[in-house]
C-alpha cells in the first residue's frame, strides 16, 4: 500500500511540475522539438593524460563534468551527426541541433608571459588547431551547418568568470597554478567555481559583462557569418539589468530554463526568478524555457529516454514545442569513449521513440523557433 501511495504521489507531483513549466505561454499548433546544447566551443579536459593528473593530485572528479568533457574531436563529430542524420521523421527530415557556442577560451602562454598580470584570450577555432585529433573540426561543423543539422548560436565568449579565475592565479593559489599549467580552467575543487562567466562580486562587473557579451556577439559574427538570434547564459545566471542590452545587441531569444539565477554578489547564493514560454516585457527579448532534459552522463544510472519522452508528452498537451536540454557532454568520447558511445546509443533510442510515437514531429533550430515564437504571439 505505501509503495503504491508513494508511487502516486510521484505521479502527482510530475503532473503539477509539467503543468507549471508548460501551462503559461505561448502555444504551438505543431509538435515541434528543439534540441539545445551548451558548451560547444569550450575547453574543459584537455587530454585523457591531463585526466590522469587531476587523479594524481587527489582531485576528486569521479562526479564531475571533467571527468568526460572536451571539445569535439573529428571522430566525435562524425558519430554526432551520423547519429542525427540516421533519424527522420514522416517528411523525411534529419534531426536538429542548436549548438550553443562559447566564441574563446584563456589564451594561456600570452596569460603567464605577462605574469598573470593581465588576461588574454582566444577565438575557438584556434583552440582546436591545438588540440591532437580536432584539426578538421570546425570544418565538420560548417559541413553539418549546411547538412542543416547542427546550427550555432551564442553561449557567451567565454564559460568563465575572468575576474575570479585572475585573482586566484594572482593569488597563486596552488590548485588553480596547477590547472593552468595543464591548459584548463578546472579550480581543483568544484565544477562551477569559475564557470558563471557573469555571476558578479560587484555590481560594477555588469558594465565588464556588457562589454563581454558585444565582443562576444561581433566575434560569433566574424567566425559563422550571421548574427546569434539567441543566447543561453553559462549555468543560467545573469542580471536582469542585461537584458536591454541583449535586445540592443539583436538578441530575440534568451534561453534558459524555468528559473534564471539572478546573482546577489556571493559566489552559489541566487535569486531565483522565474520564465514562462514567450515572456516578453518591453525592450527585452522574449524568454525560451526548456522543459525537457536529457543529460545521460549526469546520471548514468537514469532512465533518461523514458524521462525525457514524458516531458516531451506533456510539452505536446500544453501545446508547447518539446525544448530539449542535452549538454555536449553526452556526446564527448576524446576522453573516454564509452561515455560517448553510451550517449549516442540513448539518444538514438530516444529519436527513435519519438519519431515512432510522433511520425509528424517537425524538428526547428532556436532561432528557427524564435520566428514562430514571435508569429505566434504576435
Amino acid at each position: 500500500m505505501a509503495s503504491y501511495l508513494t508511487t502516486v504521489l510521484k505521479r502527482w507531483k510530475s503532473r503539477m511540475n509539467a503543468a507549471r513549466v508548460n501551462a503559461p505561454g505561448v502555444r504551438f499548433k505543431d509538435k515541434t522539438i528543439v534540441i539545445e546544447s551548451d558548451d560547444w566551443g569550450a575547453i574543459r579536459t584537455p587530454s585523457v593524460e591531463v585526466l590522469r593528473k587531476f587523479e594524481a593530485a587527489g582531485m576528486d572528479i569521479s562526479s564531475s563534468i571533467y571527468r568526460n568533457d572536451a571539445l569535439a574531436s573529428e571522430q566525435d563529430l562524425d558519430l554526432f551527426f551520423n547519429a542525427l542524420q540516421a533519424v527522420r521523421n514522416s517528411q523525411g527530415e534529419a534531426v536538429k541541433v542548436t549548438a550553443n557556442t562559447i566564441m574563446a577560451n584563456p589564451d594561456f602562454d600570452r596569460i603567464r608571459q605577462d605574469n598573470f598580470g593581465q588576461y588574454h584570450f582566444e577565438p575557438f577555432t584556434t583552440t582546436l588547431e591545438k588540440y591532437p585529433q580536432h584539426g578538421k573540426s570546425f570544418a565538420k561543423w560548417q559541413q553539418a551547418m549546411t547538412s542543416d543539422i547542427f546550427w550555432p548560436q551564442f553561449h557567451g565568449r567565454e564559460h568563465l568568470n575572468i575576474n575570479r579565475w585572475m585573482k586566484r592565479l594572482q593569488s597563486g593559489d596552488d590548485k588553480v597554478r596547477f590547472c593552468f599549467d595543464q591548459r584548463t580552467t578546472f579550480s581543483g575543487e568544484g565544477d562551477y567555481s569559475f564557470m558563471e562567466a557573469f555571476d558578479w562580486d560587484h555590481r560594477d562587473d555588469i558594465a565588464t559583462h556588457r562589454e563581454i557579451i558585444s565582443d562576444g556577439l561581433d566575434m560569433f559574427e566574424k567566425i559563422f557569418g550571421f548574427r546569434s538570434k539567441s543566447f543561453i547564459a553559462p549555468c543560467y545566471n545573469w542580471d536582469p539589468a542585461l537584458d536591454t542590452e541583449f535586445s540592443k545587441l539583436g538578441i530575440e531569444v534568451l534561453q534558459g530554463t524555468r528559473r534564471q539565477l539572478v546573482p546577489t554578489g556571493q559566489f552559489d547564493q541566487y535569486v531565483d526568478k522565474t520564465h514562462f514560454f514567450g515572456e516578453h516585457q518591453s525592450g527585452c527579448p522574449r524568454y525560451n524555457v526548456r522543459n525537457c532534459f536529457f543529460e545521460p552522463t549526469m546520471n548514468p544510472a537514469k532512465d533518461w529516454v523514458d524521462s525525457c519522452l514524458a516531458e516531451i508528452s506533456a510539452a505536446f498537451t500544453f501545446q508547447k514545442p518539446a525544448v530539449i536540454c542535452s549538454h555536449r557532454v553526452n556526446y564527448i568520447g576524446f576522453i573516454d569513449e564509452r561515455n560517448r558511445d553510451r550517449g549516442l546509443k540513448e539518444l538514438t533510442r530516444l529519436l527513435k521513440a519519438v519519431v515512432k510515437k510522433w511520425p509528424e514531429v517537425k524538428f526547428m533550430f532556436t532561432d528557427q523557433l524564435a520566428d514562430q515564437m514571435a508569429k505566434n504571439n504576435g
